[in-house]
Protein backbone atom coordinates (compact mmCIF):
# COMPACT_ATOMS: atom_id res chain seq x y z
CA UNK A 1 0.00 0.00 0.00
CA UNK A 2 1.40 3.32 -0.73
CA UNK A 3 0.47 6.38 1.20
CA UNK A 4 0.49 9.93 0.12
CA UNK A 5 0.70 12.94 2.21
CA UNK A 6 -2.92 13.88 1.44
CA UNK A 7 -4.05 10.51 3.66
CA UNK A 8 -1.18 11.05 6.20
CA UNK A 9 -2.91 14.50 7.17
CA UNK A 10 -6.26 12.79 7.18
CA UNK A 11 -5.16 9.95 9.30
CA UNK A 12 -3.51 12.88 11.65
CA UNK A 13 -6.63 15.04 11.96
CA UNK A 14 -9.47 12.25 12.50
CA UNK A 15 -7.86 10.00 14.62
CA UNK A 16 -7.99 7.32 12.07
CA UNK A 17 -5.07 4.45 13.02
CA UNK A 18 -4.82 3.42 16.94
CA UNK A 19 -5.84 -0.06 17.42
CA UNK A 20 -5.17 0.40 21.41
CA UNK A 21 -7.76 2.18 23.88
CA UNK A 22 -5.69 4.36 25.96
CA UNK A 23 -5.55 7.59 27.34
CA UNK A 24 -4.51 9.49 24.33
CA UNK A 25 -1.92 11.52 26.89
CA UNK A 26 -0.62 8.26 28.33
CA UNK A 27 2.98 7.54 25.88
CA UNK A 28 4.46 9.73 23.25
CA UNK A 29 5.98 9.12 19.48
CA UNK A 30 9.00 10.45 17.32
CA UNK A 31 10.24 9.14 14.12
CA UNK A 32 13.33 7.26 13.81
CA UNK A 33 16.42 9.09 14.72
CA UNK A 34 18.22 10.68 11.36
CA UNK A 35 22.25 10.55 11.84
CA UNK A 36 23.09 13.34 14.22
CA UNK A 37 26.13 14.57 12.50
CA UNK A 38 27.23 14.74 8.97
CA UNK A 39 26.04 17.07 5.68
CA UNK A 40 22.63 15.03 5.47
CA UNK A 41 20.26 17.67 6.48
CA UNK A 42 18.26 16.19 9.56
CA UNK A 43 14.29 16.90 8.75
CA UNK A 44 14.71 15.62 4.96
CA UNK A 45 14.37 11.37 5.53
CA UNK A 46 17.65 9.42 4.87
CA UNK A 47 17.80 6.48 2.48
CA UNK A 48 17.78 4.65 5.21
CA UNK A 49 14.25 5.40 6.75
CA UNK A 50 13.00 5.40 3.18
CA UNK A 51 13.97 1.71 2.68
CA UNK A 52 12.43 0.50 6.14
CA UNK A 53 9.20 2.58 5.10
CA UNK A 54 8.91 0.83 2.38
CA UNK A 55 10.03 -2.48 3.71
CA UNK A 56 7.78 -2.06 6.62
CA UNK A 57 4.55 -0.65 5.20
CA UNK A 58 3.05 2.80 5.94
CA UNK A 59 1.12 1.21 9.08
CA UNK A 60 3.94 1.94 11.89
CA UNK A 61 4.35 5.69 10.62
CA UNK A 62 0.68 5.90 10.91
CA UNK A 63 0.34 4.31 14.17
CA UNK A 64 3.02 7.01 15.55
CA UNK A 65 1.14 10.15 13.71
CA UNK A 66 -2.05 8.80 16.10
CA UNK A 67 -0.66 9.62 19.06
CA UNK A 68 -0.16 13.42 18.05
CA UNK A 69 -3.71 12.90 16.41
CA UNK A 70 -5.73 11.61 19.82
CA UNK A 71 -3.29 13.76 22.07
CA UNK A 72 -5.22 16.83 19.84
CA UNK A 73 -8.56 15.68 19.52
CA UNK A 74 -8.69 14.59 23.04
CA UNK A 75 -7.66 18.32 24.09
CA UNK A 76 -9.86 19.64 21.76
CA UNK A 77 -12.94 17.74 23.52
CA UNK A 78 -11.97 18.21 26.58
CA UNK A 79 -11.69 22.45 26.25
CA UNK A 80 -14.63 22.29 24.08
CA UNK A 81 -17.35 20.70 26.73
CA UNK A 82 -17.69 17.64 24.05
CA UNK A 83 -16.04 15.29 26.83
CA UNK A 84 -18.25 16.60 29.29
CA UNK A 85 -21.52 15.86 26.75
CA UNK A 86 -20.33 12.53 26.10
CA UNK A 87 -19.90 11.53 29.71
CA UNK A 88 -16.36 12.04 30.90
CA UNK A 89 -12.82 10.88 29.96
CA UNK A 90 -13.98 6.85 29.18
CA UNK A 91 -16.89 8.05 27.41
CA UNK A 92 -14.82 10.41 25.54
CA UNK A 93 -12.10 7.98 24.73
CA UNK A 94 -14.39 5.34 23.67
CA UNK A 95 -16.03 7.72 20.89
CA UNK A 96 -12.45 8.38 19.86
CA UNK A 97 -11.61 4.70 19.58
CA UNK A 98 -14.81 3.93 17.52
CA UNK A 99 -14.48 6.72 15.28
CA UNK A 100 -11.02 5.94 14.57
CA UNK A 101 -12.06 2.05 14.22
CA UNK A 102 -14.49 3.36 11.51
CA UNK A 103 -11.82 5.04 9.60
CA UNK A 104 -9.28 2.16 9.45
CA UNK A 105 -11.90 -0.22 8.56
CA UNK A 106 -12.32 1.96 5.90
CA UNK A 107 -8.97 2.81 4.43
CA UNK A 108 -8.38 -1.35 4.46
CA UNK A 109 -11.38 -1.83 1.89
CA UNK A 110 -10.15 0.87 0.47
CA UNK A 111 -6.41 -0.83 0.09
CA UNK A 112 -7.65 -4.34 -1.23
CA UNK A 113 -10.31 -3.00 -3.40
CA UNK A 114 -9.06 0.41 -5.20
CA UNK A 115 -6.67 -1.43 -7.27
CA UNK A 116 -9.48 -3.44 -8.53
CA UNK A 117 -10.95 -0.80 -10.07
CA UNK A 118 -8.13 0.88 -11.77
CA UNK A 119 -7.09 0.46 -15.23
CA UNK A 120 -3.88 -0.29 -16.14
CA UNK A 121 -3.49 2.25 -18.56
CA UNK A 122 -5.39 4.89 -15.89
CA UNK A 123 -8.08 6.15 -18.34
CA UNK A 124 -10.12 7.40 -15.35
CA UNK A 125 -12.89 4.75 -16.24
CA UNK A 126 -14.14 2.63 -13.58
CA UNK A 127 -13.98 4.65 -10.51
CA UNK A 128 -17.96 4.53 -9.41
CA UNK A 129 -19.26 5.96 -6.11
CA UNK A 130 -18.77 3.80 -2.71
CA UNK A 131 -15.32 4.33 -1.33
CA UNK A 132 -17.03 7.03 1.32
CA UNK A 133 -14.89 8.14 4.23
CA UNK A 134 -11.41 7.65 4.80
CA UNK A 135 -11.49 5.07 1.98
CA UNK A 136 -11.38 7.96 -0.08
CA UNK A 137 -8.38 9.37 1.81
CA UNK A 138 -6.72 5.82 0.96
CA UNK A 139 -7.79 5.39 -2.36
CA UNK A 140 -5.97 9.23 -2.66
CA UNK A 141 -3.13 8.12 -1.42
CA UNK A 142 -2.74 4.83 -3.28
CA UNK A 143 -2.97 7.42 -6.67
CA UNK A 144 -0.61 10.44 -5.65
CA UNK A 145 1.50 7.96 -3.51
CA UNK A 146 2.85 5.74 -6.32
CA UNK A 147 0.50 5.20 -8.69
CA UNK A 148 -0.16 8.37 -10.99
CA UNK A 149 3.85 9.22 -10.42
CA UNK A 150 4.33 6.00 -12.42
CA UNK A 151 1.87 6.44 -14.77
CA UNK A 152 2.56 9.87 -15.45
CA UNK A 153 6.35 8.80 -15.69
CA UNK A 154 5.52 6.56 -18.92
CA UNK A 155 2.38 8.55 -20.02
CA UNK A 156 2.21 10.25 -23.39
CA UNK A 157 2.27 13.85 -24.19
CA UNK A 158 -0.83 13.40 -25.87
CA UNK A 159 -2.29 10.65 -23.43
CA UNK A 160 -1.62 13.17 -20.44
CA UNK A 161 -3.38 15.90 -22.29
CA UNK A 162 -6.30 13.61 -22.76
CA UNK A 163 -6.97 12.97 -19.48
CA UNK A 164 -6.55 16.65 -18.30
CA UNK A 165 -8.67 18.11 -21.27
CA UNK A 166 -11.23 15.61 -19.86
CA UNK A 167 -11.63 17.76 -16.88
CA UNK A 168 -11.79 16.10 -13.16
CA UNK A 169 -12.88 12.70 -12.41
CA UNK A 170 -16.08 13.28 -9.88
CA UNK A 171 -17.48 10.85 -7.80
CA UNK A 172 -19.52 10.30 -4.68
CA UNK A 173 -22.88 10.65 -2.50
CA UNK A 174 -24.91 12.61 -0.12
CA UNK A 175 -22.18 11.48 2.59
CA UNK A 176 -19.50 13.15 0.35
CA UNK A 177 -17.23 13.43 -2.67
CA UNK A 178 -14.50 13.33 -3.84
CA UNK A 179 -12.03 15.14 -7.02
CA UNK A 180 -9.05 14.33 -9.18
CA UNK A 181 -7.50 16.35 -11.78
CA UNK A 182 -4.42 16.21 -13.40
CA UNK A 183 -2.73 18.59 -15.46
CA UNK A 184 -0.75 18.58 -18.49
CA UNK A 185 2.70 18.70 -17.05
CA UNK A 186 1.18 15.61 -14.80
CA UNK A 187 0.92 17.76 -11.68
CA UNK A 188 -2.32 15.77 -9.46
CA UNK A 189 -4.57 18.14 -7.74
CA UNK A 190 -7.06 16.43 -5.10
CA UNK A 191 -10.02 17.74 -2.76
CA UNK A 192 -11.94 15.26 -0.89
CA UNK A 193 -15.18 16.37 2.08
CA UNK A 194 -17.47 13.96 3.75
CA UNK A 195 -19.34 13.45 7.03
CA UNK A 196 -19.31 11.02 9.47
CA UNK A 197 -21.66 10.07 12.75
CA UNK A 198 -20.60 8.22 15.31
CA UNK A 199 -20.87 7.56 19.14
CA UNK A 200 -22.75 10.81 19.54
CA UNK A 201 -19.78 12.57 17.46
CA UNK A 202 -20.59 14.20 14.24
CA UNK A 203 -17.28 14.79 11.99
CA UNK A 204 -16.92 16.65 8.61
CA UNK A 205 -13.95 17.19 6.49
CA UNK A 206 -12.85 18.93 3.59
CA UNK A 207 -9.58 18.31 2.31
CA UNK A 208 -7.19 19.79 -0.84
CA UNK A 209 -3.84 18.71 -1.80
CA UNK A 210 -1.86 19.03 -4.88
CA UNK A 211 1.29 17.52 -5.75
CA UNK A 212 3.40 19.26 -8.78
CA UNK A 213 5.65 16.41 -10.32
CA UNK A 214 8.08 18.84 -12.70
CA UNK A 215 10.61 21.14 -10.63
CA UNK A 216 10.24 25.01 -11.49
CA UNK A 217 13.35 27.27 -12.47
CA UNK A 218 14.67 26.64 -9.46
CA UNK A 219 14.82 23.01 -9.15
CA UNK A 220 11.80 23.17 -6.39
CA UNK A 221 8.88 20.37 -6.29
CA UNK A 222 5.95 20.63 -3.74
CA UNK A 223 3.61 18.72 -1.41
CA UNK A 224 0.98 20.80 -0.55
CA UNK A 225 -2.07 19.73 1.49
CA UNK A 226 -4.46 21.65 3.40
CA UNK A 227 -7.25 19.78 5.69
CA UNK A 228 -10.38 21.39 7.50
CA UNK A 229 -11.29 18.48 10.58
CA UNK A 230 -14.66 19.56 12.65
CA UNK A 231 -16.16 17.98 15.03
CA UNK A 232 -19.45 18.40 17.34
CA UNK A 233 -21.81 16.57 19.70
CA UNK A 234 -24.83 15.55 17.92
CA UNK A 235 -27.74 17.17 19.15
CA UNK A 236 -25.81 20.04 20.21
CA UNK A 237 -24.72 22.69 17.70
CA UNK A 238 -23.40 25.12 20.67
CA UNK A 239 -20.50 22.40 21.36
CA UNK A 240 -17.87 21.35 19.23
CA UNK A 241 -14.71 22.66 17.22
CA UNK A 242 -12.24 22.07 14.42
CA UNK A 243 -8.42 21.36 13.66
CA UNK A 244 -7.35 23.25 10.57
CA UNK A 245 -4.30 22.06 8.87
CA UNK A 246 -1.53 23.46 6.73
CA UNK A 247 0.89 21.10 5.38
CA UNK A 248 3.89 22.18 2.77
CA UNK A 249 6.84 19.86 1.65
CA UNK A 250 9.81 21.58 -0.84
CA UNK A 251 12.44 19.74 -2.15
CA UNK A 252 14.73 21.28 -4.60
CA UNK A 253 17.66 19.40 -7.36
CA UNK A 254 20.77 20.29 -8.19
CA UNK A 255 22.01 20.71 -11.62
CA UNK A 256 23.01 16.80 -12.28
CA UNK A 257 18.73 16.32 -11.32
CA UNK A 258 19.56 14.57 -8.17
CA UNK A 259 17.43 15.96 -4.73
CA UNK A 260 19.59 17.32 -2.71
CA UNK A 261 19.43 16.18 0.67
CA UNK A 262 21.80 18.87 2.45
CA UNK A 263 19.67 21.38 4.74
CA UNK A 264 19.71 23.36 1.23
CA UNK A 265 17.60 20.63 -0.34
CA UNK A 266 14.30 21.41 1.09
CA UNK A 267 11.71 23.18 3.49
CA UNK A 268 8.86 22.08 5.89
CA UNK A 269 6.38 23.76 6.89
CA UNK A 270 3.13 22.53 9.53
CA UNK A 271 0.85 25.12 10.16
CA UNK A 272 -2.38 23.62 13.02
CA UNK A 273 -5.03 25.92 13.54
CA UNK A 274 -7.47 24.95 16.96
CA UNK A 275 -10.46 26.39 17.36
CA UNK A 276 -13.46 25.24 19.17
CA UNK A 277 -17.16 26.59 20.84
CA UNK A 278 -18.79 25.77 24.27
CA UNK A 279 -22.02 27.02 24.57
CA UNK A 280 -20.93 29.64 21.82
CA UNK A 281 -18.47 31.31 23.47
CA UNK A 282 -14.73 30.83 21.71
CA UNK A 283 -11.10 29.64 22.07
CA UNK A 284 -8.44 29.07 19.54
CA UNK A 285 -5.17 28.24 19.23
CA UNK A 286 -2.67 28.87 16.05
CA UNK A 287 1.39 27.55 15.84
CA UNK A 288 3.64 26.46 13.04
CA UNK A 289 6.37 24.09 13.09
CA UNK A 290 8.88 22.87 10.25
CA UNK A 291 12.42 23.86 8.83
CA UNK A 292 13.57 26.51 7.12
CA UNK A 293 15.68 26.01 3.57
CA UNK A 294 18.81 25.67 4.92
CA UNK A 295 17.57 23.75 8.20
CA UNK A 296 16.75 25.90 10.60
CA UNK A 297 14.02 24.84 12.81
CA UNK A 298 10.73 26.89 13.19
CA UNK A 299 8.21 26.74 16.39
CA UNK A 300 5.59 29.47 16.37
CA UNK A 301 3.19 30.75 18.54
CA UNK A 302 0.87 33.10 16.45
CA UNK A 303 -2.42 33.23 17.89
CA UNK A 304 -4.52 32.40 20.75
CA UNK A 305 -8.44 33.71 22.00
CA UNK A 306 -10.07 32.91 24.97
CA UNK A 307 -8.56 30.30 27.71
CA UNK A 308 -5.71 28.23 25.96
CA UNK A 309 -6.71 24.57 24.90
CA UNK A 310 -3.30 23.68 26.56
CA UNK A 311 -2.15 24.28 30.08
CA UNK A 312 1.33 25.00 30.48
CA UNK A 313 2.56 22.00 31.20
CA UNK A 314 0.99 20.50 28.38
CA UNK A 315 2.69 23.16 25.60
CA UNK A 316 5.73 21.44 26.08
CA UNK A 317 4.37 17.89 25.14
CA UNK A 318 2.26 19.77 22.35
CA UNK A 319 5.45 21.15 20.23
CA UNK A 320 7.58 17.48 20.61
CA UNK A 321 4.48 15.89 19.50
CA UNK A 322 3.73 18.27 16.43
CA UNK A 323 7.69 18.44 15.48
CA UNK A 324 7.95 14.41 15.38
CA UNK A 325 4.61 13.66 13.24
CA UNK A 326 5.57 17.04 11.14
CA UNK A 327 8.97 14.89 10.57
CA UNK A 328 6.74 11.79 9.79
CA UNK A 329 4.96 13.44 7.18
CA UNK A 330 8.03 14.62 5.11
CA UNK A 331 8.61 11.18 5.50
CA UNK A 332 5.56 10.28 3.37
CA UNK A 333 5.97 13.27 1.41
CA UNK A 334 9.63 12.56 0.37
CA UNK A 335 8.15 8.84 -0.69
CA UNK A 336 5.21 10.37 -2.45
CA UNK A 337 7.49 12.88 -4.48
CA UNK A 338 10.16 9.88 -5.54
CA UNK A 339 7.72 7.67 -6.75
CA UNK A 340 9.14 4.79 -5.14
CA UNK A 341 8.69 1.56 -6.01
CA UNK A 342 6.73 2.84 -9.02
CA UNK A 343 9.43 3.44 -11.82
CA UNK A 344 10.83 6.42 -10.05
CA UNK A 345 9.66 10.34 -10.60
CA UNK A 346 8.42 11.74 -12.97
CA UNK A 347 11.20 14.54 -13.70
CA UNK A 348 13.84 11.46 -13.92
CA UNK A 349 11.73 9.63 -16.66
CA UNK A 350 11.90 12.43 -19.28
CA UNK A 351 8.05 13.80 -18.36
CA UNK A 352 9.54 17.34 -17.91
CA UNK A 353 12.05 17.94 -20.45
CA UNK A 354 11.76 17.37 -24.21
CA UNK A 355 15.29 16.81 -25.53
CA UNK A 356 15.13 18.47 -29.30
CA UNK A 357 17.36 16.06 -31.00
CA UNK A 358 18.39 17.17 -34.50
CA UNK A 359 20.87 15.81 -37.26
CA UNK A 360 22.55 17.37 -40.58
CA UNK A 361 21.27 15.96 -42.95
CA UNK A 362 18.16 15.11 -41.52
CA UNK A 363 17.73 12.16 -42.96
CA UNK A 364 19.17 8.77 -41.41
CA UNK A 365 17.56 6.27 -42.34
CA UNK A 366 18.91 4.10 -45.65
CA UNK A 367 21.76 6.77 -46.11
CA UNK A 368 25.20 5.99 -47.51
CA UNK A 369 28.16 4.04 -45.16
CA UNK A 370 30.07 6.63 -43.47
CA UNK A 371 27.94 9.62 -43.62
CA UNK A 372 29.07 12.47 -41.77
CA UNK A 373 26.32 14.42 -39.66
CA UNK A 374 26.12 17.06 -37.18
CA UNK A 375 24.21 16.68 -34.40
CA UNK A 376 22.75 19.48 -31.86
CA UNK A 377 21.09 18.11 -28.25
CA UNK A 378 19.16 21.35 -26.70
CA UNK A 379 16.75 19.94 -23.72
CA UNK A 380 13.37 22.73 -23.33
CA UNK A 381 11.09 22.59 -20.69
CA UNK A 382 8.03 20.40 -21.62
CA UNK A 383 5.91 23.08 -20.14
CA UNK A 384 6.43 26.94 -21.64
CA UNK A 385 9.64 25.69 -23.73
CA UNK A 386 12.21 27.47 -21.55
CA UNK A 387 15.87 26.47 -21.54
CA UNK A 388 16.85 24.90 -18.80
CA UNK A 389 20.94 24.54 -18.88
CA UNK A 390 22.64 21.94 -17.82
CA UNK A 391 24.47 19.02 -19.74
CA UNK A 392 23.98 16.21 -22.15
CA UNK A 393 25.59 12.93 -22.18
CA UNK A 394 26.03 11.03 -25.43
CA UNK A 395 26.37 6.61 -25.13
CA UNK A 396 27.14 5.30 -28.97
CA UNK A 397 25.67 2.11 -29.88
CA UNK A 398 26.84 0.44 -33.37
CA UNK A 399 29.12 1.90 -35.94
CA UNK A 400 31.04 3.94 -36.43
CA UNK A 401 32.49 6.99 -34.06
CA UNK A 402 30.67 9.79 -32.35
CA UNK A 403 32.74 12.74 -31.47
CA UNK A 404 32.65 13.57 -28.20
CA UNK A 405 32.79 10.40 -27.64
CA UNK A 406 31.71 10.42 -23.89
CA UNK A 407 31.36 12.97 -20.42
CA UNK A 408 29.28 15.58 -20.00
CA UNK A 409 28.73 17.96 -22.96
CA UNK A 410 27.11 21.21 -22.19
CA UNK A 411 23.60 22.85 -23.13
CA UNK A 412 22.94 23.58 -26.16
CA UNK A 413 25.50 20.27 -26.77
CA UNK A 414 27.02 19.69 -30.16
CA UNK A 415 28.45 16.45 -31.79
CA UNK A 416 29.68 14.87 -34.71
CA UNK A 417 29.09 11.87 -36.03
CA UNK A 418 30.06 9.65 -38.73
CA UNK A 419 27.54 6.54 -39.48
CA UNK A 420 27.72 3.03 -40.18
CA UNK A 421 31.06 2.07 -42.57
CA UNK A 422 28.88 -0.72 -44.55
CA UNK A 423 25.80 -1.48 -45.96
CA UNK A 424 22.41 -2.97 -43.97
CA UNK A 425 23.86 -2.21 -40.90
CA UNK A 426 22.42 -0.04 -37.81
CA UNK A 427 23.45 2.42 -35.32
CA UNK A 428 22.05 4.42 -32.99
CA UNK A 429 22.62 7.49 -30.48
CA UNK A 430 21.26 7.58 -26.89
CA UNK A 431 21.12 11.30 -25.70
CA UNK A 432 20.44 12.28 -21.91
CA UNK A 433 20.11 15.66 -20.56
CA UNK A 434 20.41 16.35 -16.84
CA UNK A 435 19.35 19.91 -15.18
CA UNK A 436 17.63 21.09 -12.17
CA UNK A 437 14.55 21.08 -14.54
CA UNK A 438 14.41 17.25 -14.19
CA UNK A 439 16.03 14.77 -17.13
CA UNK A 440 15.31 14.45 -20.84
CA UNK A 441 15.97 11.73 -23.02
CA UNK A 442 15.83 10.83 -26.78
CA UNK A 443 17.24 9.00 -29.56
CA UNK A 444 18.35 9.39 -32.82
CA UNK A 445 18.64 6.06 -35.35
CA UNK A 446 20.60 5.42 -38.19
CA UNK A 447 20.87 2.52 -40.93
CA UNK A 448 22.29 2.33 -44.25
CA UNK A 449 19.84 -0.34 -45.46
CA UNK A 450 17.14 0.19 -48.57
CA UNK A 451 13.76 2.14 -47.52
CA UNK A 452 11.09 0.57 -48.05
CA UNK A 453 7.75 2.56 -46.96
CA UNK A 454 4.06 1.97 -47.48
CA UNK A 455 1.02 3.83 -48.03
CA UNK A 456 -1.80 2.87 -45.30
CA UNK A 457 -5.03 3.34 -45.59
CA UNK A 458 -8.30 2.24 -42.88
CA UNK A 459 -10.43 2.42 -40.39
CA UNK A 460 -13.65 1.58 -38.95
CA UNK A 461 -17.39 2.90 -39.09
CA UNK A 462 -17.30 6.20 -39.78
CA UNK A 463 -13.83 6.98 -39.58
CA UNK A 464 -11.10 6.96 -42.75
CA UNK A 465 -7.90 7.59 -42.28
CA UNK A 466 -4.97 7.50 -44.84
CA UNK A 467 -1.12 7.93 -44.34
CA UNK A 468 2.31 7.18 -45.22
CA UNK A 469 4.73 4.68 -43.05
CA UNK A 470 8.49 5.62 -43.87
CA UNK A 471 9.64 3.09 -41.42
CA UNK A 472 7.64 0.29 -39.36
CA UNK A 473 9.67 1.40 -36.40
CA UNK A 474 9.12 4.65 -36.13
CA UNK A 475 6.52 6.92 -35.20
CA UNK A 476 3.59 7.31 -37.70
CA UNK A 477 0.47 8.83 -38.52
CA UNK A 478 -3.11 8.40 -40.06
CA UNK A 479 -5.50 11.38 -40.85
CA UNK A 480 -9.21 11.43 -41.69
CA UNK A 481 -12.20 12.88 -40.95
CA UNK A 482 -10.81 15.61 -38.04
CA UNK A 483 -9.26 12.51 -36.57
CA UNK A 484 -5.46 11.64 -36.37
CA UNK A 485 -4.30 8.59 -34.89
CA UNK A 486 -0.80 8.14 -33.74
CA UNK A 487 1.27 5.00 -33.77
CA UNK A 488 4.09 4.05 -31.60
CA UNK A 489 6.23 0.84 -32.72
CA UNK A 490 7.96 -1.11 -29.97
CA UNK A 491 8.91 -3.27 -33.07
CA UNK A 492 8.43 -3.46 -36.44
CA UNK A 493 5.79 -6.27 -35.53
CA UNK A 494 3.59 -3.75 -33.71
CA UNK A 495 2.70 -1.52 -30.93
CA UNK A 496 0.76 1.21 -28.86
CA UNK A 497 -1.63 3.85 -30.79
CA UNK A 498 -3.46 6.70 -29.74
CA UNK A 499 -5.97 9.20 -31.10
CA UNK A 500 -8.39 12.57 -30.75
CA UNK A 501 -10.27 14.65 -32.81
CA UNK A 502 -13.77 15.75 -33.78
CA UNK A 503 -15.85 13.49 -35.96
CA UNK A 504 -19.56 14.88 -36.66
CA UNK A 505 -19.61 17.23 -33.96
CA UNK A 506 -18.37 15.20 -31.23
CA UNK A 507 -14.87 15.21 -29.36
CA UNK A 508 -13.43 11.54 -30.02
CA UNK A 509 -10.53 9.75 -28.18
CA UNK A 510 -9.25 6.56 -27.41
CA UNK A 511 -5.67 4.36 -27.01
CA UNK A 512 -4.81 0.83 -27.28
CA UNK A 513 -2.89 -1.47 -29.29
CA UNK A 514 -1.66 -2.76 -32.77
CA UNK A 515 -0.30 -5.69 -34.52
CA UNK A 516 1.69 -5.83 -38.11
CA UNK A 517 0.80 -8.72 -40.52
CA UNK A 518 3.58 -10.08 -43.27
CA UNK A 519 3.87 -11.67 -45.99
CA UNK A 520 6.96 -13.06 -47.53
CA UNK A 521 8.72 -10.11 -45.15
CA UNK A 522 6.31 -7.68 -46.62
CA UNK A 523 4.03 -5.82 -44.38
CA UNK A 524 0.22 -6.19 -46.00
CA UNK A 525 -1.86 -5.24 -42.57
CA UNK A 526 -2.08 -3.51 -39.21
CA UNK A 527 -5.14 -4.44 -36.81
CA UNK A 528 -5.51 -2.61 -34.20
CA UNK A 529 -7.81 -2.59 -31.00
CA UNK A 530 -8.64 -0.64 -27.77
CA UNK A 531 -10.63 1.52 -25.64
CA UNK A 532 -12.29 4.64 -27.35
CA UNK A 533 -14.81 7.37 -26.19
CA UNK A 534 -17.42 9.30 -27.54
CA UNK A 535 -18.46 12.74 -25.66
CA UNK A 536 -21.99 14.06 -26.68
CA UNK A 537 -24.00 16.34 -24.98
CA UNK A 538 -25.43 12.97 -23.09
CA UNK A 539 -22.21 11.94 -21.32
CA UNK A 540 -19.09 10.20 -22.15
CA UNK A 541 -19.78 6.51 -24.04
CA UNK A 542 -16.93 4.28 -23.83
CA UNK A 543 -16.51 0.83 -25.26
CA UNK A 544 -14.03 -1.27 -27.35
CA UNK A 545 -12.89 -1.03 -30.98
CA UNK A 546 -11.10 -2.24 -33.61
CA UNK A 547 -9.34 -0.70 -36.85
CA UNK A 548 -8.27 -2.42 -39.72
CA UNK A 549 -5.92 -0.45 -42.20
CA UNK A 550 -4.66 -2.14 -45.26
CA UNK A 551 -0.58 -1.36 -46.76
CA UNK A 552 0.80 -0.83 -49.87
CA UNK A 553 4.80 -0.83 -50.73
CA UNK A 554 5.57 2.69 -52.46
CA UNK A 555 8.33 3.70 -54.58
CA UNK A 556 10.66 6.77 -54.61
CA UNK A 557 8.22 8.06 -50.89
CA UNK A 558 9.56 10.85 -49.78
CA UNK A 559 10.86 10.12 -46.34
CA UNK A 560 13.89 13.22 -46.10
Amino acid sequence: MRVSPALLASVLLLAACSREVEKPAASTASPAAPPAAGPHAEFIPTQAQLDRFLAEGPDPTLRKIAVADYWLNYKLMQATGIEKELGGEAQAIEALQALGDVYERKMRVAKDEVPKMIPTAFTGEGMDSGFMGMGLGSFMGLISGGMISGAVSSMSDERLAELSEAGPIKFGNDSGAAKFQLAKDGSLTQSMEFNVNEHGLNGKIKMKSKMTTCPDVDGKVTVDVEVDSQMSVSGKPGTGGSVHTQFKYERYLDDDAHLIDTGDGGASNLRVKMGGFENFQTQSVELTVGHKRGGEPIFEHHDEQGFSIFRMEEVERTKELLRATELLQTLMAEVMLRGMGSGGSPWEAGRCIDLKVTSDPAKRKGVRPSTAFDLEAKPRAKEGGATVGGTVTATLNGGASLQPASGKVQVDAKYGYTGPEKKDETASISFESRSKRGVGKATLDFDTKALRSYRMEGGAGDFHGVGQVCDLEHQFFVEGGGNTVRFEPSSSAGGTYSYSGNMSGFRIYGHGTYTVKYQDEVAVSITAQGPGSVVSPAGTHTGEGTEEYQLTPMQNADCS
